[in-house]
């Protein structure tokens, strides 16, 4: 009983270095490094809930509910009456609306079956095949002050992949950005300043695009970061145990990952009545990657190493014509602890642990919470409450399971007022899945 009173003050330790070791985070927003964040606090609650070596299809989203109501807002900025200057004042008015608040979606799709089982130097192997398709996006309103000269040397995020990168960045020679203002259309003056040394092909290229990027007329109305990624992942799962005390996993795939960074103005919602332009190409990259896990456990106590999406080999990309990937190639890195009580149908299972990529701090990643489980007929039925906090959300998830089926819901609630500048938001997400 000591034991597991331990295991409960760690656990309640951990909250507390929650909140301490947030609090001293601060940094400028970036809405990449903010996307990665989210995203492995997603991905943290999806491990909670494993899948088993079973025939599997499992689906999630999740989104806060004020995403439809600004995609809503920008598309009638098109059908705003009048002149050019009222629909520009129509989607200031929208940006100045959502100023400091965060747009999130997120889907995923999970396929799978299980392959024999087997020995190999007493080692026992569970092997899977798995495939896996992610999309996502974040759009921070954010207001920040800038001159022209900041707004051209980040000029590859003010115009979509439609305009070749080495086109964008000779806006960046002085002698072609001389004589932009606020609200020049940024492709017109590539066209009209021979001083940018756009060939005859370049210019035919970006022709149908004038009148989409403009430099902002007021550079004090908050902008759209957005950011968006999709990735595919198709590979082999290899979970092996040695021994009574070892386990872990292995996985080895190919992943396909695009992803799209653009900041959008209100005079580019004005002139294109869009949210975002994903463009013509896509910044696709495959890779050959891996997963690993390395975990210990002792009675009911249950701890791991992690080590995810690292990068073995790059198979192909398209830099060239879409630019580099801005997501990076850096592995996720995992230390993870849980304790299972168990009495008759009735369990209880504290868990904590941390989570680390580039782009966010250490104390970011901290986290902590417990399931309280229900189950009866050996666990086909049953009930699963999960409550859980880490730097900005209070988590509270419900499942049931019947039988081969279940379905969870997932409430997060923002604990911190303001992040990086902005209001983290109220997310909400539903996971079906079929097992067996």
């Amino acid at each position: 009983m000591r034991k597991t009173w331990n295991v409960y003050l760690r656990i309640a330790l951990l909250f507390l270095g929650v909140i301490i070791l947030a609090e001293a985070q601060a940094s400028e927003y970036d809405v990449v490094e903010r996307f990665k964040e989210l995203e492995d606090k997603f991905k943290t609650h999806e491990m909670l809930n494993p899948i088993g070596h079973d025939f599997v299809f499992d689906v999630g989203l999740l989104l806060n509910k004020d995403l439809f109501d600004v995609i809503d807002d920008v598309d009638k900025v098109s059908d705003t009456q009048g002149s050019t200057a009222a629909k520009l004042s129509a989607a200031q008015n929208i940006l100045r609306k959502y100023d400091k608040t965060e747009q999130n979606v997120r889907l995923h799709l999970n396929l799978g079956f299980p392959l024999p089982t087997f020995h190999a130097f007493g080692v026992k192997i569970i092997p899977d095949f798995r495939t896996h398709v992610g999309v996502g996006a974040l759009l921070g309103f954010r207001a920040t002050s800038l001159t022209i000269s900041q707004i051209l040397a980040n000029i590859g995020t003010y115009v979509g992949s439609d305009v070749p990168a080495a086109v964008a960045t000779k806006l960046q020679q002085s002698a072609c950005a001389a004589g932009m203002t606020n609200g020049t259309d940024i492709v017109q003056h590539l066209i009209d300043t021979s001083a940018c040394g756009l060939s005859a092909a370049e210019i035919t290229a970006i022709t149908p695009l004038v009148g989409k990027y403009k430099i902002p007329s007021d550079t004090t109305v908050p902008d759209i970061f957005n950011y968006a990624k999709a990735e595919a992942k198709v590979g082999f799962n290899f979970g092996y145990e040695y021994g009574e005390k070892w386990f872990g996993t292995f996985n080895l795939y190919g992943m396909g990952r695009a992803d799209m960074k653009v900041r959008v103005s209100a005079d580019s919602i004005a002139a294109k009545g869009e949210v975002a332009d994903l463009g013509e190409e896509l910044n696709t990259t495959m890779y050959l990657s891996a997963d690993y896990r390395l975990g210990y456990k002792n009675g009911n106590l249950r701890t791991w190493f992690a080590l995810e999406e690292l990068k073995l080999s790059e198979l192909s990309n398209n830099e060239e014509k879409a630019g580099a990937l801005n997501y990076g190639t850096d592995p996720l890195i995992r230390l993870h602890g849980e304790y299972m009580y168990k009495l008759s149908f009735f369990s209880v299972k504290p868990f904590g642990g941390v989570h680390k990529r580039s782009g966010y701090g250490l104390g970011n990643g901290i986290y902590g919470g417990a399931d309280l489980g229900l189950h009866v007929w050996q666990e086909r039925l049953g009930l699963r409450f999960r409550g859980m906090l880490d730097s900005e959300h209070f988590t509270f998830s419900p499942m049931a399971k019947l039988w081969f089926m279940s379905v969870e819901y997932m409430l997060k609630t923002p604990i911190k007022s303001e992040i990086d500048g902005v209001k983290p938001s109220t997310l909400h997400s539903v996971n079906f899945r079929l097992a067996f």
